[in-house]
């Protein structure tokens, strides 16, 4: 391939990478300001569970778990590899706030958390790492109540530390 073949496709490459970035971000799904504004640092950096959901959703009235539906590994409660974990949130509570996966033996449990504007609907899927055999619990904060359920995930290859 010539040189001029090679710069022309890395100037069509960013092209369409700025231009698909700037529809999406025009189209109001990608803000990374509003993301990052209240990135829970406390509780990313907690090494216990119950430091980082202090530190993640405070005080709060703990419902019932049977109002979301969690999935974790593939087959369930199960990951081949640690370093990609699939999980799956789904359900049909209204005003959902926040939502947070932590991993009870990984380092530092918080896996993720995200604050969700009302126009924003589950299910939710996305990876996480899991260093060992451990409990993942799922949270949804929604009207001041929080909602939280676990799964225990057995792991052959640990995915972190």
């Amino acid at each position: 391939m010539s040189k001029i073949d090679q710069k022309r496709r890395a100037i069509l490459k960013g092209t369409i990478s700025a231009s698909t970035l700037a529809m999406v971000a025009a189209s109001g799904l990608l803000l990374p300001q509003r993301l990052l504004a209240h990135w829970p640092k406390d509780a990313f950096n907690s090494e216990t569970v119950e430091d980082a959901l202090l530190a993640l959703v405070g005080q709060a009235e703990v419902a019932s778990d049977k109002a979301l539906n969690f999935k974790v590994g593939s087959p369930p409660s199960y990951a081949v590899n640690g370093a990609s974990v699939p999980v799956a949130i789904e359900s049909d509570l209204d005003n959902i706030e926040r939502v947070a996966i932590l991993v009870e033996k990984n380092p530092f449990p918080l896996a993720m958390s995200f604050d969700l504007s009302p126009a924003v609907l589950l299910p939710f899927k996305s990876m996480i790492k899991i260093r060992e055999d451990s409990n993942v619990i799922a949270i949804i904060r929604a009207e001041g109540k929080l909602y939280k359920t676990s799964r225990f995930v057995e792991v052959d290859i640990g995915g972190c530390g």
